[in-house]
């Protein structure tokens, strides 16, 4: 049964075999690969966020201070009247479908100081009118965090972006869409409040 018969040379039928047999294999590895997938999948995207949990980047670093300065200052907390924190949209109005993304800037304007991280440091709250829409301390938020060490003039951010939903008791599930309107943002951290940021939702 493997001797080629035909009027050409056995060399052609076995090469046409040859061909044959990579072609199949070829495509049993694509299918394969098809059904397979590959290793990595998208986020879902109904998974409830945990934003500002880490700053952006990290605290600006000056010269090492003396060793008398560093006794003086290195191990004290900072303090909230020597922080400057500058809260910011990146849009002013947003359409339908838009996710708001808010920056929060912390800025020491004092001496060295051990500034904390603990998520609980950190609120942020969304108003229309009297009503609370959204607020971090629905969410569990960690007292656990070491404190960095934060130079004179040197800052942290932080990044918030909103989904749109009401804020619920755990943070679990979402709440019920946002409706189109004026908000005012108000972020505090480490004891230190900016000024509120006020957007639009359109519809």
């Amino acid at each position: 049964m493997l001797q080629p018969v035909g009027s050409r040379p056995p060399q052609i039928y076995w090469a046409r075999r040859l061909v044959l047999l990579l072609i199949a294999g070829v495509l049993v590895v694509v299918a394969a690969h098809a059904c397979g997938g590959s290793g990595s999948s998208g986020a879902d995207p109904r998974l409830r966020q945990r934003a500002d949990q880490t700053p952006v980047g990290s605290p600006t670093r000056t010269p090492a201070p003396t060793p008398s300065a560093t006794a003086a200052h290195a191990g004290g907390s900072c303090r909230p009247r020597d922080l400057a924190v500058t809260v910011t949209a990146d849009a002013t109005t947003y359409a339908r479908g838009v996710t708001p993304r808010f920056t929060a800037v912390v800025r020491n304007n004092g001496a060295p100081c051990r500034f904390p991280t603990a998520l609980s440091t950190r609120s942020w709250r969304i108003l229309s009118g009297t009503d609370e829409v959204w607020s971090t301390a629905d969410c569990p938020r960690s007292a656990e965090g070491k404190r960095v060490r934060l130079d004179g003039h040197a800052q942290i951010t932080y990044v918030l972006p909103w989904d749109r939903f009401r804020s619920t008791p755990g943070c679990a599930v979402a709440g019920a869409p946002a409706q189109a309107g004026t908000y005012r943002l108000y972020v505090t951290i480490a004891g230190a409040s900016g000024r509120p940021v006020v957007f639009h939702l359109a519809d």
